[in-house]
Parts: structure tokens; sequence; C-alpha cells
């Protein structure tokens, strides 16, 4: 198809902000933003949104980004959001839920923005590459210069490692899918599976353990999705078998390795008190279900998985929208990863989105933050849904 010269400003604008928002976690950049005294994003944190904003103004176009139902919907639900924002802060003078409002609203525009690319397949590859590789490298930068090396320390010495640890784990399934459907000679196929690889080996290193068991299970999910059907059963235990011999053929060194990255200066509690807080977290809303801590004032832990945390903040009445909009786009993505074909690589973005949701249950800003951590795994989910519509049409 023909390219225009907008189409291309516009993917040199992705690219700017691809870079931006991997560069990001360079620890020299987070070293800088702390020197600054920045409690929160970093140095690049204004460029990144001045970016940001000037790429949707370039997609935007209102009639074209309607045409998508599940833009329509979560801009609905938005809308419901912001009508209970009001009532809160009314009724019970907080404004948390603003947080709430701007966290999901950028994940909403980069949807919008994902729709509006319609890249090409050379382009669209560069840039989906582009993020992948750039996001390893400054994994490696932080592995070489804050950890010292590849091995587990007592404490992770990573800043930002849950936020990093998302655009890791996007990047392990992006190289994976790479693997399964690259064309080329088995050199470039066994290059992308150790990419794959490396970055989990990554994320042991920098302990982002959450987001190394999501690598897992979405290479695992990819598997099946690729190879269910009449003959999945045989594949599944010729899967065990492989895995059972793997095993045994790994040196204990390796072993060793990932036990410490999960276990190491634990204690018994594997969860670094997730659970404590959690089971905290249960017992209040089971006895504030209706409007959570908004009329109580209870000073709790944060609580470390999103929708209980969203109960316990704003309790079932107010809260519903929220976990409304997140199941929406949760079973949204499912059912399309199920429905696709996960031999073409821009249905990535399906996978993609499940990345953010499953480390969610870990994490108490995700899938819709901390501010624009999860911005690319948006952008490729409405990248996706234009791909499915296109074929549609």
């Amino acid at each position: 198809m023909q390219i225009t010269f907008w189409q291309k400003a516009r993917y040199w604008v992705l690219l700017l902000l691809i870079g931006l928002l991997t560069i990001a976690f360079h620890p020299s950049i987070i070293d800088a933003g702390k020197e600054a005294g920045l409690e929160s994003g970093n140095i690049l944190s204004p460029y990144i949104v001045m970016v940001f904003l000037v790429l949707f103004v370039m997609c935007l176009n209102v009639r074209e980004i309607l045409r998508n139902k599940t833009i329509r919907v979560s801009l609905f639900i938005v809308l419901f959001i912001f009508l209970n924002y009001m009532i809160v802060a009314a009724f019970f003078g907080k404004r948390a839920m603003m947080g709430d409002l701007r966290a999901i609203g950028i994940c909403i525009v980069a949807m919008m923005i994902g729709w509006q690319m319609d890249l090409d397949k050379k382009r669209f590859d560069i840039s989906i590459l582009f993020f992948a590789g750039l996001i390893t490298l400054m994994g490696l930068f932080q592995v070489t210069m804050n950890v010292g090396g590849f091995e587990i320390l007592d404490q992770s010495q990573v800043d930002g490692k849950n936020s990093m640890g998302v655009l890791l784990a996007t990047s392990s399934v992006i190289f994976f899918f790479y693997g399964l459907n690259s064309e080329s000679k088995s050199f470039v196929k066994t290059l992308f599976f150790a990419l794959m690889i490396f970055v989990i080996v990554v994320l042991l290193t920098i302990r982002a353990r959450a987001a190394a068991l999501t690598s897992a299970i979405l290479i695992l999910y990819v598997l099946y999705d690729r190879f269910k059907g009449k003959d999945f059963f045989f594949y599944l235990i010729l899967g065990v078998f492989l895995l059972v011999i793997v095993y045994l053929i790994l040196p204990s060194s390796v072993k060793q390795y990932v036990y410490n990255s999960f276990y190491q200066n634990q204690g018994t509690d594997i969860t670094s008190g997730r659970m404590v807080r959690n089971r905290a977290g249960l017992q209040f809303v089971s006895e504030h279900f209706f409007f959570g801590n908004l009329n109580v004032g209870a000073d709790m832990e944060w609580i470390h998985n999103y929708p209980l945390n969203k109960l316990f903040q704003f309790g079932i009445v107010f809260a519903f929208p929220i976990l409304l909009l997140y199941m929406y786009l949760l079973l949204k993505s499912v059912v399309h990863t199920m429905k696709c074909n996960n031999r073409n690589n821009y249905n990535i973005g399906y996978f993609a989105l499940l990345v953010p949701f499953v480390v969610s249950m870990a994490e108490p800003t995700l899938p819709f933050g901390p501010g624009t951590a999860t911005v690319f795994n948006f952008i490729l989910f409405g990248m996706a849904t234009r791909s499915t519509y296109n074929e549609k049409v």
C-alpha cells in the first residue's frame, strides 16, 4: 500500500516514543532523576508525555477511532468512572480516583494510537523489535551497572524493577513470537529464542519475580494456543517429557540461580509480605464491602493486587466501573488470543496486553500504570485490533 507523508511522520514519532519509554530505564537516567529530587518518574517523563500527546494529536480522527467497539465501550466506562470521581470528591472529600482516571485515560489513548497507526509489515516489525531490543539492552545495563553482573543479591538494586519487569516480560513474548513465526533460516529463529531466554535471565537477576513468572506463563500459553487441537495431548506429553529431560540435564548452578532469585533472603515468605497485606485487605473489604476505606480512614500498607486494592480504596459501589473496565479489557484480550491466528505477528498485541494484567495480581497499579509503563502494551493491543478489523473488511 502507498505510505503517505503523514503515516511516515507518525511512524517516526512512534519510534521516538519507544526510544524514550525504554531509555528512561537506563541506570544513569534514573540516577539523574534521584539527584534532581524527583519523587516519581524521571527526567525523561516530561518529554515522554509531550511526544505521547503529539503522537495522539497526529492520530486524532474521532470518526475513525470510534469504529473500534472496544474503544467505544472503554470510553463509555471511563465516563462512568469520571462521574464516580465527582461523587466521591463531593461526598467524601477524597480525590484519589483522579489518579486512576489519569492512568486509565493514558492507556485508552495509547489504544487509540495503536488503532490509528495501521503500519505495514516492515514498519510494524521494525517498531516492535526496536522496542524489544532496546528494553533488553536497558535490562543488561541494569544488571551490569546496578547489580554488578549476573548474580542474585539479597535485595534488588534496581529502581522501578516491577515497571521494567513488565516491559521486559513483553519483550520476551515478542522474541518468542518472532522465533516461532520467523520464515528465515534456523540461525535467526535460534537467535530470537536465545534473546527470549536472555530476557528471562535478566528478569531473574533483577528479581522481578512476578514478571518472570508471567513470561513463563504466557510463553506456555502461546505454545498451547499454537498446538491445541486433535494433536494437543501428544504435544502436551511430549512437552512434559522434554521439560523433565531439560530439568535433569540442567547444571545445578542454573537451578540454584532460579531458586535464589525467588527465595534468597526471603525467609519463609516468598511474597515479601504481599500475602499478609492481601489477607488483611480481604478482611477489611469483607467488613466494608460497599464503601471500602472512603468512610473509614484506615491506615494500611499498600495491597499488592489491583482489583483488591481498588475494592479497599473505594468499595464495590465506587470501584465497580474501574473493575468493569479491568474485566472487560482482560476478557477482550483473552477471547482474542483464543480466536486469533498466532502465526500472524500483528496479533502479538493481544498476548502483550495480558502481561500487565497477569502481573497486576501481584502489583497495586498495573495494568494501567504506573505512569507510562504499560503504554506500549496498549498500543500493541490497538494495533492488533486494527489488524483484525482490516482482515474482516
